[in-house]
């Protein structure tokens, strides 16, 4: 028991992870899912997996997983780097409670991270986000919906989770219109919205006679939009703004992109870089300074200006579904 792999994966997520770290639904989910891959590779391999131990999951076997990942899984450098990640955050906590696997652990994680080009993230101009509402039929139900939704994505920069667990409640109409937002770390964030967007959700939630209650934005059987509802219906208008002037927007369109984007012009028309980590709702001004490399003159102001603040990081909110979700997993691990 003592050398399990399973005994020690299970009092890392409960003792560690879930208890010390606190980390939250999302993160947990994470790093559970990065558990089972490891699993799924060792099935086929020499290892016994009806008794893993510490010892099988050596410097060449983390290696040969992440050979694994790249090409089975067809995972860039980005995950690949954060499944080593997770594996390096369980050999440290290995190292903390069992000295004796010491040895072993100090070559896990000696192994580097995969090198990848550090890149803007995708933005996309502000008269094709333009082009891109203006098409939307908001005489139509449907079409209401969509321009509402689409509007508060770009304006407030949200991320697509906090978008998806808006209540109409969160909605503040008025002089200093905003949503109140329920961000990373479970931390909550006012977000204020041009009279425009006002307007539009306004009338979106008058018509619907949504009760405050309600979820903000949901599908035609009345549960919230998820990932995949919203990814539909931003790449349903993108592709019609291709459609009218081929090439005005390039890439695959995905939700996030809209928060890309408004960070982007907000830093390109020269918004202090802290103003916008908090309108981001980032942890650390780093996290925000890669949005700089899009306007070389916007850089050199706020490298004049910046100095990092370190935020100590937080928790995600965890439901009993979720926590149930990972219970059921560690159980299953023996």
């Amino acid at each position: 028991m003592a050398d399990s792999f399973s005994f020690y994966v299970q009092r890392y997520f409960m003792s560690y992870l879930m208890k010390q770290h606190n980390y939250g639904a999302n993160t947990i989910s994470s790093y559970r899912d990065t558990f089972k891959l490891l699993y799924s590779f060792l099935v086929n391999t020499d290892v016994n997996v009806s008794r893993i131990v510490i010892d099988d999951i050596s410097h060449d076997k983390v290696i040969e997983f992440m050979t694994w990942l790249g090409e089975t899984r067809k995972n860039g450098v980005s995950t690949k780097n954060v499944r080593l990640a997770h594996i390096k955050s369980f050999f440290r906590y290995v190292m903390m409670t069992a000295p004796e696997h010491s040895d072993q652990c100090r070559k896990v994680l000696s192994i580097p991270f995969g090198k990848e080009d550090k890149k803007p993230p995708a933005c996309m101009s502000k008269d094709a986000i333009k082009q891109m509402l203006a098409l939307i039929d908001s005489s139509s139900d449907e079409g209401l919906r969509h321009l509402a939704l689409l509007s508060l994505m770009y304006d407030s920069a949200c991320r697509v989770q906090e978008i998806i667990a808006l209540s109409v409640k969160d909605f503040q109409a008025g002089q200093c219109c905003r949503i109140y937002v329920r961000g990373k770390g479970n931390k909550y964030r006012s977000i204020p919205l041009l009279s425009e967007t006002e307007k539009i959700v306004s009338k979106y939630i008058k018509h619907f006679q949504l009760t405050p209650e309600a979820p903000l934005f949901s599908n035609k059987i009345g549960e919230r939009l998820t990932r995949q509802g919203i990814r539909y219906i931003i790449r349903k208008y993108s592709k019609m703004v291709n459609q009218a002037k081929p090439g005005t927007i390039e890439g695959s369109v995905y939700p996030h992109r809209m928060r890309h984007s408004k960070a982007t012009h907000l830093v390109d028309s020269g918004i202090n870089i802290y103003n916008v980590r908090d309108f981001l709702g980032h942890e650390s001004v780093a996290t925000t300074q890669i949005y700089l490399t899009t306007n070389p003159e916007v850089t050199r102001k706020a490298i004049e200006s910046v100095a990092e603040k370190t935020v100590p990081e937080s928790l995600d909110f965890f439901t009993k579904e979720e926590r149930d979700d990972l219970l059921s997993f560690l159980d299953s691990l023996g």
